[in-house]
Formats: structure tokens, C-alpha cells, sequence
């Protein structure tokens, strides 16, 4: 049932009650004066407690996260931290999760059983994510409370109603549904003010390629200066020529996976004078008509530069199926010559000189920027239908988004874990030295704050209009320390800058999701781009790879690829600032 059906009949109720009421006339005194002597009660239980009091109360979280999973306390609510949170707002937490073969299936699994706890928290970056239909349609179903009366009176998320605040998919897509009657789900993670384009070394995560610095100093090469895919291809038949070796005296394949498993995204580093896709898969021709890019003679570039790399030994044979164990092993023994993706905050990078960023490459425009969308979001929370009193649980994910909420989830608690210098919190050196040596048990079960995510996840998902530099003095815990472990790692952003460009709106697929192209959604989700793109890239003759890019354009077709396209062309030309395209 409705929201608003739920509230008509609410009325009605009302409205007969009232007339009742009216006939019997304006209500029992006695009524009134009980009522009136609980909320005092209330009040005087209260009189003693802090100004952030909430509620004496468990809430009971399912967290979909599985980073969160792996990182909870053995006792949540018996760390520093959560005492701390605790004795300021009477909240206590219940934090549940539930593994299995994906988060987003077991996020299925559980909404399809009708029953969730108060509050459910899920990985959710875009609305195009798998998630999001699941959580759309349990929105539409009545599972979520409606928040927006809480939100509006928010101390930290009424920002969320303040014009150009959230990022525009989050606002549109996400919190401000025109197909919803309230808000019931909303992204975390919210910069307080929009910093995309800006290069902050402290703050920055260098991803994409790393290569060896000692075939750097042996053939002499500077990383900054490769940035076509000629001068790519020609570093790595240097480095196989070398003959270089790993720590086992195998030979080394100059190109491996990223560090973190073999996957098809990593290319967007590898072959990135390719991609013509720029907005996930999809452009503009120069005719002005958005196509995907296995409609185009693009897809033959890049295919058919990976299997160069594949053919001829350049490129591991697993740079697209290698487990994360495995390719962390190549990466550590120095198998790989180069990682096709990892960031200066691994400990790999930070925590020794043997690699140095590489590139980044051009794009097919020839531009080497950092393209950005604008302010960053992460995540999806929703209050259960079922829950006592919502407002109190709002009201707690709200305060700890404070700047007082947000020091004691990242720091844990003044006097414990940190003091406060010059108005600013700076890890006690017991607890700087267990971050530095990555003690994580210590910071999870006895600290259990988030340490901008090597603690207790948990604290680092839920909060949002984050701005760290300004109320924390730092990019995260401990980051300003002279001995900080990640020293490295800001040394490698003030050595390797990336210059950064702003192009607004949302990837071409965040549209599909849209009522009337759910027909179309439904078979594009049955069809698997990155697989059939492996496959070619496999693939033995020239023939081979047209027939399956062939075979691939009909099955879109089939599935009416061509409407979603005239969809998303008329929105752009509405307003190209909508779209991400770029020429």
C-alpha cells in the first residue's frame, strides 16, 4: 500500500474519531493530565543528560557492506569509541552482517522476505547500481520510513534541501524522487563543499597504473613523460627485452592485473587513447546520435590492442579472471612490471620506494586530465516502516555527522585515543604507532573508530557533508604526523599531480532507469558488455572478433538499445550539462 493511500485512510480514521470525540464531547481532563505528567516524567529522566541526548535505545543495523563486515568489533558497543557515542546520545548499536555470494544478494534475499531491522545500510554509488532497483522497489512497497520532516529539521542533513547541494543524480535519482512522496533512501558521503577539481596531495587517492621503480632507473625512463598508447606499447617491449625477473626468478610480465583481481575495468588506465565510450560505454557520433561503443568501429582499436599486448607476452594471460589473492601475490613478488590499477594508500605503494605511479595516458582526445564529475557520494541508507520511533534514529545518524560526531567516529574519544591541539584532535602516540605498524585489531576492538577506513568501517560509510581538512586538520587520522605510515603516500601525490577537469552530469546508464525504459533495462541487464569484450579480445582470427562484436550489436538491438539512445540523446540536447559526454 501507498504512503499516501496509508495517509488518506489515516485521515478518514481521524475525521470519524473526531466526530465521535466532538459527540462526547472535547475530551477527559484526566486524559490530558496523565499525558501531561508522562511528558514531564520524561523530561525529569532527562534533566541530567547531555544537550545530544537522544534516547536510551539499541539500533539494530544490516549492514550490506561487506567492508563493513570485515571490520566490526568483537563487541561493538563495548570499544572507546562507542561508549564514548553512547554516554553523549544513550544510542547504543546492533551491527549485523550477513555474507554470501554478493552484498547485493543478500540485500535481495532479505528485502523479498518482508522483514529488515531498523535500519539498513547498502553500498550504493549511483543510481545505476544493482542495488538501487531492489531498494527502489522496497521504497515503492512501503518497507522504508518516510524521513523527510526529520530530514528538513536536521542539523546536518537539512543541507541535503539546500539547492545545490547534493550532486545531481543523489538529488534527482536517489533522495528527491519525483516518483516517490517522501524521502526514503539517501546517499552518505556528501563533501560539505564541492572540492573535485581542486588537487589537495593530502587528501588525494593516485590511482591507476605503478611500475617498478627499478626498471624505471635501469631503462631510464621518466613515468610522467609516457603518455600515448605507442609510447605504452614501447615501454613494455623494453621491459620484456630487459629480461627482468620477479622475486622467484621467473620472468615478469610487464603488464599485470590490478592489484586488487583481475577485472575488465582496470583498461580505463591501460588503453585509454580507446575508450571512445566516455559516459559507460556510450558517446556521441559525430553526428550528434549516442551510441554504445560495440556499435562503432572503435571497439576494434581496443580490442585489437589487447590482444597485441596478449600475443605477444606483454600482458598476463590472467589480467582479466586472476583472483584477489593471487594478484596481490604478483603484485608483492614483483611478477607484475607494472599493476595495472592500485593507489598510493595501499601499504604495497606507501609502505616502500618500489613503485612510482605511471602515466596516466591520454584519452582519445588526447588529454592526460582526470575527468570528475563533481562532489562525491558513497552509499544508501534507509530507516525501517517498522521501526520505533524513526525520529530518534534519524536524529542519531544526523548528530554523529557533526563535527562533534564526526571527530569521535574517526578519532575515537578525547583523552582516550586522541587530545585536542589547538582546536584540532591528534593521535596519542600509542595509538599513532598502531596505525603506523597496522595494528587493526587494536584500532577496531579497542579504539573502533574509523581512522578514515583502516578501523572500524562502520563509522567510515555512515557520515556525510564531510570536509576533513578544515574541521580535522588532516585528510584522515594521523595523516599530518611527521611519522605518519602514509607519508609516502602524500610524497607520491606532490611528486605525481594530476591536473583534473570538470565534466558534469550522470553516466548515459544512469537514465535507463527511468519508468518507461524499464522494458529495455530489464534485457540490457541480461547482457554482459565486459564478458563479450573478453572474449574477443581471445579470440583467434579477425573474423572471430567481428562475428562476436556483430553478434553483440544484434543482441542489442534486440533488446531496444535504440530507444534508450533517442532517450538520453534528448535529454542532452535539453541540457548537455546532464550527461557526461565529452568530444
Amino acid at each position: 500500500m501507498k504512503k499516501k493511500t496509508v495517509k488518506r485512510l489515516f485521515a478518514a480514521t481521524l475525521a470519524g474519531t473526531m466526530a465521535v470525540s466532538m459527540l462526547a464531547g472535547c475530551g477527559s481532563s484526566e486524559e490530558k493530565k496523565t499525558d501531561d505528567s508522562a511528558k514531564q516524567e520524561e523530561e525529569a529522566d532527562n534533566s541530567d543528560k547531555p544537550d545530544t541526548w537522544i534516547a536510551d535505545r539499541t539500533i539494530t543495523v544490516q549492514a550490506y557492506v561487506d567492508d563493513i563486515g570485515n571490520t566490526l568489533p568483537k563487541d561493538f558497543n563495548n570499544t572507546a569509541t562507542m561508549k564514548k557515542i553512547t554516554e553523549l546520545t544513550g544510542i547504543k548499536l546492533d551491527v549485523r552482517y550477513t555474507p554470501g555470494d554478493s552484498d547485493a544478494k543478500v540485500l535481495a534475499s532479505q528485502l523479498a522476505s518482508g522483514t529488515i531491522p531498523d535500519v539498513i545500510i547498502s553500498y550504493l554509488d549511483n543510481s545505476t547500481r544493482p542495488e538501487f532497483p531492489l531498494l527502489f522497489k522496497a521504497a515503492k512497497d512501503g518497507m522504508f520510513a518516510d524521513v523527510s520532516e526529520y530530514m528538513k529539521n536536521g542539523k546536518v542533513y537539512s543541507k541535503y534541501y539546500e539547492e545545490g547541494y547534493l550532486p545531481q543524480d543523489t538529488h534527482d535519482n536517489i533522495v528527491f524522487r519525483d516518483d516517490l512522496d517522501g524521502v526514503y533512501l539517501w546517499q552518505m558521503n556528501i563533501d560539505e563543499f564541492d572540492r573535485s577539481t581542486e588537487y589537495v596531495p593530502e587528501e588525494e587517492y593516485v590511482g591507476g597504473m605503478y611500475i617498478q621503480k627499478r626498471i624505471v632507473d635501469e631503462l631510464g625512463v621518466d613515468p610522467r613523460e609516457i603518455k600515448t598508447q605507442d609510447q605504452f606499447y614501447d615501454l613494455l617491449v623494453k621491459m620484456k627485452e630487459a629480461g627482468f625477473k620477479d622475486n622467484n626468478g621467473n620472468d615478469i610480465y610487464p603488464l599485470g592485473p590490478k592489484y586488487w583481481g583481475g577485472s575488465v575495468d582496470a583498461l580505463k588506465y591501460v588503453t585509454t587513447g580507446y575508450l571512445w565510450g566516455v559516459s559507460d560505454d556510450y558517446n556521441l557520433d559525430d553526428d550528434g546520435n549516442v551510441k554504445h561503443i560495440a556499435e562503432t568501429e572503435y571497439v576494434y582499436d581496443q580490442i585489437n590492442f589487447v590482444r597485441k599486448l596478449l600475443n605477444e607476452d606483454l600482458m598476463n594471460p590472467e589480467f582479466f579472471t586472476m583472483d584477489s589473492t593471487r594478484a596481490e601475490e604478483v603484485s608483492k613478488n614483483l611478477n607484475s612490471g607494472i599493476i595495472a590499477d592500485v593507489h598510493n594508500y595501499e601499504e604495497i605503494i606507501y609502505g616502500s620506494e618500489d613503485w612510482v605511479p605511471l602515466g596516466p595516458l591520454n584519452d582519445i582526445q588526447g588529454d592526460n586530465k582526470e575527468t570528475v564529475n563533481g562532489k562525491s557520494k558513497r552509499g544508501c541508507m534507509a530507516i525501517s516502516a517498522e521501526a520505533e520511533n524513526p525520529d530518534e534514529i534519524f536524529a542519531f545518524f544526523d548528530w554523529l555527522s557533526t563535527p562533534e560526531g564526526q571527530i569521535i567516529a574517526q578519532y575515537g574519544a578525547e583523552g582516550v585515543s586522541y587530545d585536542m591541539v589547538d582546536g584540532k584532535p591528534v593521535l596519542k602516540d600509542e595509538v599513532l604507532e598502531k596505525l603506523n605498524a597496522g595494528d587493526t585489531d587494536y584500532l577496531i576492538n579497542e579504539v573502533g573508530a574509523g581512522f578514515g577506513g583502516t578501523g572500524n568501517y562502520f563509522f567510515e560509510f555512515v557520515l556525510t557533508n564531510k570536509n576533513n581538512i578544515d574541521n580535522f586538520g588532516e585528510s584522515r587520522p594521523g595523516a599530518s604526523a611527521g611519522e605518519s605510515t602514509f607519508a609516502r603516500s602524500v610524497e607520491i601525490a606532490k611528486d605525481y599531480p594530476v591536473e583534473k577537469k570538470l565534466i558534469p552530469g550522470l553516466d548515459a546508464t544512469a537514465f535507463m532507469s527511468v519508468e518507461e525504459l524499464s522494458d529495455v533495462k530489464m534485457q540490457m541487464d541480461l547482457l554482459n558488455w565486459d564478458e563479450t569484450f573478453v572474449q574477443a579480445c581471445f579470440a583467434k582470427t579477425d573474423d572471430e572478433v567481428k562475428s562476436i562484436v556483430e553478434s553483440f550489436r544484434d543482441q542489442l538491438k534486440a533488446a531496444g538499445i535504440e530507444r534508450f539512445e533517442e532517450y538520453v540523446k534528448n535529454v542532452y540536447e535539453e541540457n548537455p550539462e546532464s550527461v557526461t559526454f565529452y568530444k
